[in-house]
């Protein structure tokens, strides 16, 4: 079979073509470190690739939020536990206050101490985070959740509670509001026997500065027996504070221990990824160079064939 000059030309300029084309997308694997340049290389690793790196962006979104979460929940853990431990002082006050011991003096120098701390718990309540935004006011986390109208304290903030998504499937409260903390005491008498009407923390302790007022030596001071009985009934009141206070403690440290726990989950599970995205896309050096010499030394050959083809016309003869 007779093969024309014109149809050999061709074809060597096709090989050039065609090992050109393969050394320089070996170049670009190789310059890039990534075996899948673009989709048609692979298109169903391409197709994993795109769906582990989704994966991967979710993930480290679950992460950033755990930060976050991490962050506000250990800033209201040392909220809490300040208010723990004010209102154990306060209790600890109210036994020695209830004592025959003391007189009428001594009582006043002890509702001072708890109007001071009263102040503190007042400011532990509204405490803010790092962004300025305070910790107890629910979604209106800009208002300042408590303040003092007429010698009462209000809450100024809503029922709201954020949940941040933690994993695919797993949302965590970052915070909780102040109702719910501080205002929505069950159990209580609300200062009248047979009221089981909710009542705040800075109620009980209010209650317990009037009482120890009201016994601080005025002309209005309450018998004995009914003082007792007023103060049996505040302690009883704070303990239920304390408890309720507790059980938020309690709820807000087990948050930050699964907070704790899914961060480690998904540090796992991006270690996964990046192996299994390495294993996919990530280029063979060794294989790649040395497929790269080969491909070098075919285009030298070809160049090297057309070279030759390009002498074989008869018109050099003629």
């Amino acid at each position: 079979m007779r093969v024309a000059s014109s149809t050999a030309y061709s074809q060597a300029v096709t090989s050039i073509n065609t090992q050109s084309f393969n050394l320089n997308k070996t170049l670009l694997q190789v310059s890039l470190g990534k075996k899948i340049v673009v989709p048609s290389d692979d298109p169903a690793g391409a197709a994993r690739v795109l769906g582990l790196n989704q994966a991967k962006s979710r993930t480290e979104k679950f992460q950033d939020n755990i930060s976050t979460t991490l962050s506000s929940l250990e800033v209201e853990e040392t909220a809490i536990n300040g208010v723990v431990d004010r209102l154990q002082r306060i209790r600890e006050l109210s036994i020695q206050a209830n004592n025959d011991t003391y007189d009428a003096s001594q009582r006043a120098d002890i509702g001072k101490e708890i109007e001071q701390q009263l102040g503190a718990i007042l400011g532990l309540a509204n405490t803010t985070n790092g962004n300025g935004e305070y910790l107890f006011s629910g979604f209106n986390n800009r208002t300042t959740p408590f303040t003092n109208s007429g010698g009462s304290i209000v809450y100024n903030g809503d029922q709201g509670q954020q949940l941040l998504q933690i994993g695919a499937t797993r949302q965590i409260a970052s915070g909780d509001n102040g109702f719910d903390v501080f205002m929505n005491l069950r159990g209580t008498d609300n200062g009248n026997s047979g009221s089981t009407a909710p009542m705040s923390v800075f109620d009980v302790v209010g209650e317990l500065e009037t009482v120890l007022n009201t016994n601080a030596g005025s002309p209005t001071a309450l018998p004995a027996e009914t003082f007792h009985e007023s103060m049996s009934r505040v302690i009883g009141n704070l303990d239920v504070a304390i408890g309720h206070i507790v059980d938020v403690q309690a709820t807000v440290g087990a948050r930050l221990n699964a907070v704790d726990s899914q961060k480690n989950v998904n540090e796992d599970y991006l270690v996964q990824l990046a192996t299994t995205l390495s294993e996919t896309q990530d280029l063979d050096y060794t294989e790649a160079i040395s497929r790269l010499e080969q491909e070098q030394l075919g285009l030298q050959a070809s160049q090297q064939a057309f070279t030759k083809i390009q002498g074989l016309s008869l018109f050099n003869y003629l």
